[in-house]
This record gives structure tokens, C-alpha cells and sequence, in this order.
């Protein structure tokens, strides 16, 4: 999810007792939970961006450390601002840290992106496909828990009235969560039932952006891909159905598959689609993932070019297929031998 969830998140987590804790909690409530997201300095380039975000920081291993950190960077500014600040607890306050970061660990785990929890020693990408990276309405559940108090500061004073409601915001939350668990696996089903007919591999459904009941679904057969637009209100496919044949072997596709930059690519993606496609005296190999692929924009898009001397001549990775958020070309000046 991105920062200001994570930043919601913590203020709640902090209402609902953690600030009882210790001095300054919900600094470190806050801090904790979008520290994770540090690796946001790898972002020099598209593909270094692509490897480290959601790596090591991310993981459960360093959970610890992240939270430790978190402690000691409020800590240190709060030294740096007064020295009659009141003492920290430092053993609750890493425990408010501990619970913040796994806060961020659990919704970043709800969308599609996914992540690495096991490094360093499995570098596997998990995810639950249930939230978009960007909801708005988890946006309005912890803002309305975290307002309530204010707008009815006449009614609702003290503060136990705020960690009543910073607990419901919290349930309301987590009962969301589950509502589109369960939506997410009837379209799961609908798209099984569509290709009940078909040899099929794999399905899978990811959330649509600012759609509750509408899913992008994906089936996988040994030929090609299907995907589909799922209302899981009706329990059927809405809309054009589009197929994507897979790219048979050939030598352009492995050349292009060999590339540093396509394998940390495929490294990345879940679900891999490639095509290969003949340009002037040449090729261009073009691979997305469908996780984020939406109508014929790509989402995360690596792209080879091979001549047709099977040379590799440019290498290019962008997000969104934008130009110019992140862009990053690699061109290869000695032709390879073949």
C-alpha cells in the first residue's frame, strides 16, 4: 500500500493503546510503519527500483532492525529538538515500533505487487491479490476513525473514546479486508466456471483500481492467455474477453531472455507474457506482467531489442509505459559473437 495507509495506520494503532505505552508512541507508531518503504532510494533507475523495493527492508528477518531504527530515529530528533522531553520506555517503545512494522508487512501483503517476506534466504514474491495499491476506501475507514473524535469532540471526549473508536476503525479495517478475501475467490470460481472447458494452468484475479465488486481475471492455458473483466455481483465475465497467444521458442526469444535486465524482470514477474515482434531489420521482444497490465497499457514493461544478428542493441524497462517517471536504456556497444 502506499505511505499515507501506512501512516493512518499507525496513528490508529498508537489511539488504540499503543500510546499508553510509552512517551512518544505515536511518532514511533507512524515512523515504524512506513519505514519499510526506505528502500525508496534505490529508485536512481527503473530496474534497481524493481529489484530492492520491497527487499530486504520488507522482509521478516529484518523486522527487528526496522523497528529498532524507528525508535532510535524519533528518539534522536526528539533529543535534538529538547533535552526535558520525558523519558522513553525503550523496551515498550521497540515493542510499538515491532507491531507497527508488521502493520506494514500485513497491507502491503493485501495487493498485487506482493512481496518478499523470507529474504535473504527465499527471494519468492507472495501476495493475497485482494486490495488495489491505492484504495480509497481503506483511505475513508481509517480517516472517518481518526475524524470521529474531532467532529464530535462534544460528544466523544477523553480518551477512551478515541481508542473505542481507533479499535473500530481497526475491525472495520481488518472485516474489509475480508469482505474482498471472499469476493476475490468467487472471482476466482467465476473464472474457473468460464474455462471449466479449457486445459487450464493457473487463474487468478486482481483488484481494478476504484472498483469494489469488479475484478481483472486471468487464465492460463498452454497456448495462450485469457483475460477477463469479473463482476462477481452477477458471477460472469463483463465486457470483451481478450486472448494473448504465448510466443513460441525461437532463438530472438532466447537471446532476449538472456539479457541481465530481462531476467531480473522475469524474476519479478508472476505472470510473464512476451511477444516478439519484427521491427525494420530487427526484433523487439516486449515483456509484461499481467498483474498490471490494464487494457493494452502494459504496466510494467521491459523491452528488448535484438537485430537480426541477433545482437542485443537496446535494453529498456518502464513503468506504466510512461515517459519518464522511471526509464532506464542500457545500450550495448560490442555486439555479442554468435
Amino acid at each position: 500500500m502506499e505511505n499515507l495507509t501506512h501512516a493512518l495506520s499507525g496513528i490508529l494503532l498508537a489511539r488504540a493503546g499503543l500510546d499508553r505505552w510509552t512517551p512518544r508512541a505515536t511518532a514511533i507508531s507512524v515512523v515504524a510503519a512506513n519505514l519499510p518503504d526506505i528502500d525508496i532510494i534505490t529508485a536512481g533507475s527503473a530496474i534497481n527500483y524493481l529489484i530492492y523495493h520491497r527487499h530486504i527492508t520488507h522482509s521478516l528477518a529484518a523486522t527487528p532492525v526496522m523497528a529498532a531504527l524507528a525508535v532510535l530515529l524519533v528518539e534522536g530528533v526528539c533529543r535534538l529538538r529538547s533535552r526535558t522531553s520525558e523519558p522513553l520506555r525503550w523496551g515498550p517503545a521497540f515493542g510499538v515500533a515491532l507491531l507497527a512494522t508488521l502493520s506494514h508487512h500485513a497491507l502491503d501483503m493485501t495487493n498485487a505487487y506482493g512481496m518478499r517476506l523470507w529474504l535473504p534466504f527465499d527471494d519468492s514474491w507472495s501476495g493475497w491479490d485482494v486490495l488495489f495499491v491505492v484504495d480509497p476506501w481503506v483511505w475513508g475507514i481509517l480517516l472517518a476513525a481518526i475524524l470521529t473524535p474531532v467532529a464530535l469532540r462534544f460528544v466523544m471526549q477523553g480518551d477512551a473514546a478515541r481508542s473505542r473508536m481507533a479499535w473500530a476503525g481497526l475491525g472495520v479495517l481488518v472485516a474489509y479486508i475480508g469482505v474482498r478475501a471472499v469476493l476475490h475467490d468467487r472471482a476466482i470460481q467465476t473464472i474457473a466456471a468460464l474455462t471449466n472447458e479449457l486445459e487450464v494452468r493457473r487463474v487468478a484475479a486482481f483488484p481494478l483500481p476504484l472498483e469494489f465488486f469488479r475484478w481483472s481475471g486471468l487464465a492460463e492455458t498452454d497456448s495462450d492467455f485469457r483475460a477477463f473483466t469479473i463482476d462477481t455481483r452477477a458471477n460472469q465475465a463483463v465486457g470483451p474477453t481478450g486472448r494473448f497467444p504465448k510466443a513460441g521458442d525461437s532463438e530472438v526469444l532466447r537471446e532476449a531472455r538472456a539479457t541481465p535486465l530481462a531476467g531480473e524482470y522475469l524474476r519479478f514477474a508472476q505472470y510473464a507474457h512476451v511477444e516478439v515482434i519484427p521491427r525494420g531489420d530487427g526484433y523487439e521482444a516486449r515483456f509484461s506482467d499481467f498483474r498490471f497490465r490494464r487494457t493494452e497499457a502494459a504496466g510494467f514493461l521491459c523491452t528488448i531489442e535484438i537485430d537480426a544478428g541477433l545482437n542485443v542493441t537496446k535494453q529498456d524497462f518502464r513503468y506504466w509505459g510512461g515517459e519518464g517517471l522511471f526509464s532506464f536504456a542500457q545500450r550495448v556497444l560490442r555486439a555479442r559473437p554468435h
